[in-house]
């Protein structure tokens, strides 16, 4: 959804706010992985196949860490791994995330401003009926989020703060998007940081659905919801964001879910919100465009 804004925005006309609740170290490294797939993808980088990672990269430092016996759970690709050295040498250098991001965002000309949410460490821990705790990417990549959620938690919240870059951006934005991501650990640990929810209530707030069908478009999402004990719907996603959204996008194959007696003061309208590639991410784009230019 970013990219497809990116085609159509200016530099001056878009900021991407981004996740870094998934944040943590490993084999010594810093790795941002969803600024990294935000970052690719606007720089055309990204693996299609995966939806991480970088395209055509080859494995050979992993193989050989593999036969070393070493942790290798989380795949890093030899191009990639590049990223991680070099924010990590940064951020060991005394630069912000923000600074190192946008240092980076230099080199793989990368011309709209992707923000990190806080330069400070947050951390999702997940509560499974399983293993107890687990840190955010052990339950989705090393346990390939097969256990049961039972809660989620923010480890580092109570101190951490938004970026100026972030606070800037929303309160000087004429409409903010909620991309079609995962609510639980990839919206609400933004919409969470102080402050930053006064900020976006006083906005027109636009949202994609990532749920089409009851299935996630991507990642655990449907899982989470039943889990929750909650229906896996597009209409479980307008009740999460109840009282912050005021328009939602949701799937042509949903629309039969709602009546005009349901839909509260939410305006929802039902499109293909199925975005698979460059042409069907400008098409989305272009609309979500359309009604922002109608409310402003």
């Amino acid at each position: 959804m970013a990219q497809g804004l990116s085609k159509i925005l200016n530099p001056d006309e878009l900021s991407i706010i981004v996740n870094t609740a998934d944040d943590f170290e490993y084999l010594g490294l810093y790795i941002s992985p969803d600024i990294d797939t935000v970052c690719y993808t606007l720089a055309g980088m990204a693996n299609p196949a995966t939806g991480w990672g970088i395209k055509n990269d080859t494995f050979f430092t992993f193989d050989a860490i593999k036969k070393l016996s070493g942790p290798d759970w989380f795949l890093l690709g030899d191009i990639d791994l590049a990223t991680h050295f070099e924010r990590t040498r940064l951020l060991k250098a005394g630069k912000s995330l923000t600074e190192v991001t946008r240092l980076l965002n230099a080199k793989f000309s990368i011309k709209h401003h992707v923000l990190p949410m806080s330069n400070q460490r947050v951390s999702t821990l997940v509560q499974t009926k399983e293993y107890g705790v687990l840190s955010f990417q052990e339950y989705f990549v090393k346990h390939k989020f097969q256990p049961i959620v039972q809660s989620f938690k923010f480890e580092g919240m109570e101190t951490a703060k938004p970026t100026k870059d972030v606070v800037e951006a929303l309160s000087n934005s004429d409409s903010i998007i909620i991309c079609p991501s995962n609510p639980f650990v990839s919206i609400d640990p933004i919409i969470s940081l102080n402050g930053l929810r006064e900020i976006i209530q006083e906005k027109f707030v636009i949202c994609i659905s990532p749920i089409v069908g009851g299935k996630a478009v991507k990642g655990p999402l449907d899982k989470m919801f039943e889990d929750l004990g909650i229906k896996s719907s597009a209409n479980s996603v307008v009740e999460h964001y109840n009282g912050l959204i005021d328009f939602i996008f949701i799937d042509n194959i949903d629309k039969e879910e709602y009546k005009i007696s349901d839909r509260s003061s939410i305006i929802i309208q039902s499109t293909d919100i199925l975005i698979p590639d460059l042409p069907s991410r400008v098409r989305l784009a272009k609309e979500i465009i359309n009604i922002i230019k109608k409310k402003i």
